[in-house]
């Protein structure tokens, strides 16, 4: 037995050696130095569109409707006073050195009332995200990458309350991850925006943005949202198993961050 039970324990080491030498490999990769910074400046700025707001698409709910309603608003759009567009993901791009990036705390995407929320999380890679049911029905959540369309990863979660934590190891590089739901919610979207530096955010509802403590510099600035039209209805058996909607929007911009001084940056969009 006492040999078993080392055997098991040499083999926990080794794995957990084997995941540890995998994250340096990954963070090996990634060139972003991180440096104290004390002479940054500011970007701060709104992100709207250009015409009127269009209605929010109300989306057809088929199973569990107890708990979620006969039909559910799009998560897709979300538009604030002065047609601010909320959800919208600002960031630097090329960034090489700065400030710290923040891995400490886990980053929790959380299921309620039938929607994911946030519809967008923040999360540095090699950070800690974790899965939260708080409905009192079965989610199955999936996440993969916007670009190739791998999984990432597979998780069904049947109890109220359940938790679970996503291997840092799970996003193998910085991108965008689209989050679905497979138990019978195609109305459910959210997206992981995965940075490898912290000069990143997301709009509020306003649709305002600022990202602080920048190295004096010349950068690109840009700017994604996830799309809000739907292009394609996957239909099984009469019922909606799921949405295919546009392409993102994007926008890049030349920008100067001069030390300790704010740059104001405003954009409009015009939604397809």
């Amino acid at each position: 037995m006492r040999i078993t039970n080392t055997i098991a324990l040499w083999i926990l080491a080794i794995m957990v050696l084997m995941t540890v030498s995998t994250m340096q490999d990954l963070y090996s990769q990634i060139q972003y130095r991180e440096i104290e910074v004390t002479n940054g400046g500011t970007i701060t700025g709104q992100v709207s569109i250009k015409d009127d707001a269009p209605q929010i698409e109300m989306l057809e709910v088929n199973k569990d409707v107890q708990h979620c309603g006969s039909s559910t608003p799009s998560p897709r759009l979300s538009v604030g006073k002065n047609n601010g567009l909320k959800n919208a993901v600002v960031y630097l791009k090329d960034v090489e050195k700065g400030k710290r990036l923040n891995r400490d705390e886990s980053v929790v995407l959380d299921q309620k009332d039938c929607q994911f929320t946030p519809h967008v999380v923040l999360l540095p890679f090699g950070g800690k995200l974790e899965i939260v049911n708080s409905d009192d029905i079965l989610h199955n959540v999936r996440a993969y990458h916007t670009k190739d369309g791998r999984t990432i990863f597979n998780i069904a979660q049947p109890i109220k309350g359940q938790r679970t934590s996503i291997r840092p190891a799970a996003f193998e590089r910085p991108g965008i991850y689209h989050t679905v739901c497979d138990a019978a919610h195609p109305w459910m979207s959210a997206f992981i925006v995965v940075k490898e530096h912290p000069y990143y955010t997301v709009t509020a509802e306003d649709g305002s943005f600022t990202i602080e403590n920048i190295p004096p510099s010349e950068y690109t600035l840009k700017i994604w949202h996830g799309g809000v039209n739907i292009d394609d209805t996957v239909v099984s058996s009469g019922e909606v198993v799921q949405y295919r909607y546009e392409d993102p929007y994007t926008f890049s911009k030349e920008v100067e961050v001069k030390t300790e001084e704010e740059t104001s940056v405003k954009v409009r969009l015009a939604l397809r």
